[in-house]
């Protein structure tokens, strides 16, 4: 469960690496992950007739094994994630630190636009906080590629980075094979993303980012999909405050979206959490609204095991789904 402070510094371009907490495997490999416990149960009124009043449980079990290698000023990270279906190589990257402020990374790393965070022991919540883009999938137009986008934030893709932070202000520059979840689409594919983020006071951040793919389908026909996001977070004492922009141009289809999040910690063992989002989603053929409504508590039962619960009530404005209710009861186990 996170823990609301008064950060003094912006991590965005930082070399997280070195001085990360963990378990010492020797001097230089720190090891560290999660294992992540969920029920989940959910009501959906769908519209159409098929669905309409369905009602379904399961559980989902996964965890995540992290190891961060330091040999200054070289320094490497390996992300992989385990769950009952599949062991995936997350994260694979290495970082070059010419002084204390520049550094290039390399290889598989987690892309920079969104404030959520995209393993569970970051989130003020169970799940995250958007509903098309993240569960619905609802780009129509995408879905003539050899692959469709599922997702559009906290993805892990291949490329090189030029990064710059020194503690109030970060910078990040990247290349990469493709930008969003499942867009191998051709070796021809390279996306550029940008993002800057100002520590204001401390604990005020801000930041704004761009990323820009071309895709050339099948046809022999090109086309942009790009992706402005901005947030702007403050951080103080027991509390956290948030609010982030999305704006998307996916070939014919327009998607955005907006999000405002509070978190306050009453004590050191139990924090509470509302989150409301709004997704809008045009295309040529179909059209939708979604407004998300999240009401978590964070409970730490121990220092490494929490215990959180999460009640999600969301309203679809589409041809297909109408209100969604989901209610979740996680346990989550850090190391």
């Amino acid at each position: 469960m996170q823990q609301a402070s008064g950060p003094q510094g912006t991590t965005l371009g930082a070399n997280t690496t070195s001085g990360a907490a963990g378990i010492a495997l020797g001097n230089r490999v720190v090891m560290r992950g999660y294992v992540d416990f969920v029920f989940k149960y959910d009501d959906n009124a769908s519209i159409s007739p098929t669905n309409q009043g369905q009602q379904s449980e399961a559980f989902d079990t996964s965890a995540d094994v992290d190891f961060l290698f330091d040999f200054s000023p070289l320094t490497a990270e390996l992300h992989i994630a385990l769950d009952k279906d599949d062991v995936k190589l997350e994260q694979a990257f290495g970082r070059y630190s010419v002084n204390r402020d520049f550094n290039f990374s390399f290889g598989r790393q987690l892309t920079v636009l969104g404030y959520e965070a995209d393993e569970a022991p970051g989130l003020f919540a169970v799940t995250n906080g958007y509903y098309l883009s993240d569960k619905l999938a609802p780009f129509a137009s995408l879905g003539t590629k050899k692959t469709s986008i599922s997702q559009t934030r906290r993805n892990y893709v291949d490329g090189i980075r030029a990064n710059f932070n020194n503690g109030r202000f970060g910078l990040t520059l990247g290349l990469h094979d493709g930008y969003w979840k499942d867009d191998d689409f051709n070796g021809d594919s390279i996306a550029l993303d940008i993002a800057a983020s100002l520590m204001i006071i401390p604990g005020l951040e801000a930041r704004l980012g761009y990323a820009q793919e071309q895709y050339d389908n099948q046809s022999g026909s090109s086309d942009d999909i790009s992706q402005l996001n901005g947030w702007l977070a403050y951080s103080a004492g027991n509390l956290t405050l948030a609010t982030e922009f999305d704006n998307m141009d996916i070939l014919s289809d327009e998607y955005w979206s907006m999000m405002f999040l509070a978190n306050y910690q009453f004590a050191n063992w139990m924090g509470a959490t509302i989150r409301y989002s709004h997704e809008d989603y045009e295309a040529m053929s179909v059209s939708s609204e979604a407004d998300r409504l999240t009401f978590a508590l964070l409970f730490s039962i121990t220092e490494n095991f929490g215990l959180n619960l999460e009640y999600s009530t969301t309203s679809v404005d589409s041809t297909s789904v109408g209100d969604y209710d989901e209610f979740y009861v996680e346990g989550l186990i850090t190391y």
